[in-house]
């Protein structure tokens, strides 16, 4: 970790909360998204007494979004740098899985209040200045303007350069892109202001399929990260700079695999808050993602942890 953390940790997680719809026939109805999910882990994981988890994001005034604040709100996610816009309503997605619990996605975000985030209101890429650690995904930049996109990488970079923590996820959504090539560029801009690297293996595979595991590690390295932690799904992950030894345990029966890579990001990051080793905390990471590929949905029930 860089410098060490004392008094209350804040922590911020930015991104887009939105209506989940899982089951066909009767569906079940929650909230979720991806930064979204590390934020209820991480506020589960870690006691209040020595955290705060905040989530940044913008949602409408409808009654979704007043229902999502409650949620985040009963997780103890603090909440008071979650703008609203009347203009606009949460967005939604729908989950539909395979017969072995892999997952697709049906969105409904193009009126999202999430894509005004850094304009005009709440969240302020001033608010940032209050958090000891920053956590993000190419998700949440993916649905940025480019102007505002640009802003929230140059401060987390400033961010990053005073000692804070800067986790980025570079969680890629094809449809979210203009093209593969913009994807690319703007995830390399974000390694090179981040200090914690969560990369997929299926992700950079897809966006860099002559890679190998070894080459995709030593290229985000290159950025001048701190650590990188590669998920690499039922393997384990794969670390740098210190290496993981032994066996991650793959045991279990797949129900739903939404929520793995975000709740590993949870128990990743979590345990090297506490100042657990990179491989202790790859473990952690490891173990909470296959209890929620255990349970459908992407944030599994508190009685389950």
């Amino acid at each position: 970790m860089r410098e060490k953390l004392q008094n209350v940790v804040k922590i911020a997680c930015i991104g887009e909360c939105m209506v989940e719809l899982s089951g066909i026939g009767h569906s079940t109805i929650g909230f979720a998204g991806d930064t979204m999910n590390t934020a209820v882990y991480l506020s589960r994981l870690l006691d209040p007494a020595g955290f705060e988890v905040s989530y940044l994001t913008r949602l409408g005034t409808d009654n979704f979004s007043t229902r999502a604040i409650e949620f985040l709100s009963s997780e103890s996610i603090a909440t008071g740098h979650i703008g609203r816009d009347s203009d606009r309503n949460i967005g939604l997605y729908a989950i539909d899985l395979d017969d072995t619990g892999e997952r697709s996605f049906t969105y409904w975000r193009g009126q999202s209040a999430a894509r005004g985030m850094f304009g005009n209101g709440l969240p302020a890429l001033s608010d940032l200045s209050a958090f000891d650690v920053i956590f993000l995904s190419a998700i949440t930049l993916a649905i940025l303007p480019p102007d505002a996109r640009t802003d929230l990488i140059v401060a987390c970079g400033v961010a990053r350069d005073q000692g804070r923590v800067v986790a980025f996820d570079s969680n890629y959504r094809p449809g979210l892109w203009g093209s593969a090539q913009d994807a690319r560029d703007t995830m390399d801009q974000m390694w090179g202001n981040c200090s914690i690297a969560m990369p997929s293996l299926d992700d950079e595979l897809t966006l860099y399929p002559e890679l190998t595991l070894k080459q995709i590690l030593k290229r985000i390295a290159a950025f001048g990260v701190d650590e990188v932690a590669l998920k690499s799904g039922e393997i384990g992950p794969t670390l740098w700079p210190e290496q993981a030894s032994g066996h991650f345990s793959a045991a279990v029966k797949v129900v739903d695999t939404t929520g793995a890579g975000d709740s590993f990001d949870a128990g990743y990051l979590a345990a090297r808050l506490l100042g657990e080793t990179q491989v202790n905390a790859a473990t952690m990471g490891h173990n909470l993602a296959l209890k929620v590929i255990a349970e459908p949905g992407a944030i599994i029930s508190t009685g389950s942890r």
